[in-house]
């Protein structure tokens, strides 16, 4: 949230600025509405977030302001950030000027000017997003509490703030209709689905895990959900319960669970899940963050190193014939509000080069006696060379001389330390040096 009250006291002044060498007279204009989006609830104590949305159909917009006051003493506004468009309005870019203020106990004020010299504008569009404030609910369950535009003179401010909308090109401003908003007091409360990857990054060829998480603040019986992936760069390698499904029927988990990890004519997964279809229903519990699912996927050997990301999807069909399935969490006779959020992940390349195990002389996937005693013939007796000479390499140094086996030989039998990786897995040498290694058998 940005906090310079004092500068958006001036607003109207920048705003008229833009009206160069006309009067900044207002009039109003039906072409432009203002409106709230008011579709979350939550029961009294909970919090909201209602967004403030801009249609303008008819023409482009230089900038806007608005007042939003807090009149009533069943909400107050606690916080207030600036939306969607504020952060493409200038030509794909951020607004020259935003400004969004929380003037505590009188209410929110916003002003936003697209491009200072006036070579960008905001196109007409509907739903807008201006702003997202959120919202403490303080009345009673069962009543609904309106929100309104206005304008006011708050005392975080030097100046009045006034509900207007500018067009370009030295036109006065408009009063925009003002479409009050209702929120419900008492409703039932927003569950939010989630997904995060377990690590940052996954090389080329090598998997990485998400997990799918759901914030319920109610007792469920089921869900269903879609996700998406990139199918160029990543292929689902498994689907596995989480900890709370798992947690189900006393450790059996859900009655009904269906996974399709190849949806019709897409990349991603469907999954759907009833925690029983006896006639004993049981729930899913309430709870934050609760594990429904952890997803493995593979990062192609042939993928693109950069971001790639994983979403929410309700586009995914399971089979030929049927529905896209909704993203839906059932409360019995009616469903939750849903919001959710992807990941990303970075792909890298995979390190160049020949995936062994160090000190396995003969390949055959192990150590013991006779890998010393043959790196000793090599050495001192003319003996056969192996593909991969960095298996000798004991100590990954670069160098293959007689302490490698001799470090060997202490490992097996005196309890000296293990080879450098790559020893227990196959792996590739970390140490950039000029032994070759051709070939192993026993890495894939």
């Amino acid at each position: 949230m940005l906090s310079s009250p004092r500068i958006l006291g001036c607003l109207t002044l920048i705003l008229c600025a833009i009206c160069t060498f006309v009067p900044c007279s207002v009039t109003v204009a039906q072409d432009y509405v203002f409106s709230f989006d008011t579709s979350e609830t939550a029961p009294s104590g909970g919090s909201v977030d209602v967004r403030c949305l801009l249609n303008n159909p008819g023409g482009n917009l230089a900038g806007w302001s608005f007042a939003i006051c807090q009149d009533s003493p069943d909400f107050e506004i606690t916080n207030a950030s600036n939306g969607a468009v504020v952060e493409i309005a200038n030509g794909g870019a951020p607004a020259a000027f935003q400004e969004i203020n929380v003037c505590a106990g009188e209410g929110v004020i916003q002003g936003v000017v697209v491009d200072f010299v006036g070579i960008n504008t905001l196109p007409p569009g509907v739903d807008y997003e201006m702003a997202v404030i959120e919202i403490l609910l303080l009345g009673a369950d069962d009543t609904l509490v309106p929100i309104q535009y206005c304008d006011f003179f708050f005392s975080c401010a030097s100046s009045a703030t006034e509900t207007l909308v500018v067009p370009p090109g030295g036109t006065a401003p408009f009063v925009p209709t003002q479409v009050e908003g209702l929120i419900e007091i008492g409703g039932i409360p927003p569950f939010s689905l989630s997904t995060a990857f377990t690590t940052a990054s996954v090389e080329q060829a090598s998997s990485a895990a998400a997990d799918v998480f759901l914030n319920a603040p109610l007792p469920y019986y089921g869900f269903s959900l879609g996700m998406t992936h990139d199918g160029s760069q990543l292929a689902i390698a498994e689907v596995t319960a989480g900890s709370s499904l798992s947690a189900l029927n006393g450790g059996a988990g859900p009655e009904y669970l269906l996974v399709d990890t190849d949806p019709v004519g897409a990349d991603g997964l469907v999954v759907a899940c009833l925690a029983s279809i006896s006639d004993a229903l049981t729930t899913l519990p309430a709870g934050t963050e609760e594990q429904l699912m952890t997803v493995t996927y593979n990062a192609l050997a042939l993928s693109t190193p950069g971001i790639t990301n994983i979403n929410f999807s309700e586009d995914l069909i399971p089979a030929a014939g049927s529905p896209a399935t909704p993203i839906v969490i059932s409360l019995g006779s009616t469903a939750a509000i849903v919001s959710s959020s992807g990941d990303s992940i970075e792909i890298t390349p995979a390190p160049l080069g020949t995936p062994f195990k160090r000190g396995d002389f003969d390949g055959n996937g192990g150590v013991n006696l006779a890998d010393p005693i043959n790196m000793l013939q090599y050495l001192f007796s003319n003996g056969p060379e192996p593909s991969c000479l960095k298996i000798i390499d004991i100590d990954d140094s670069g160098v293959i001389q007689l302490n490698d086996p001799v470090l060997m030989l202490s490992y097996l039998f005196s309890g000296g330390a293990a080879p450098e990786a790559p020893f227990e897995e196959c792996g590739i040498d970390p140490t950039d040096d000029d032994i070759p290694c051709d070939s192993y058998a026993a890495c894939p």
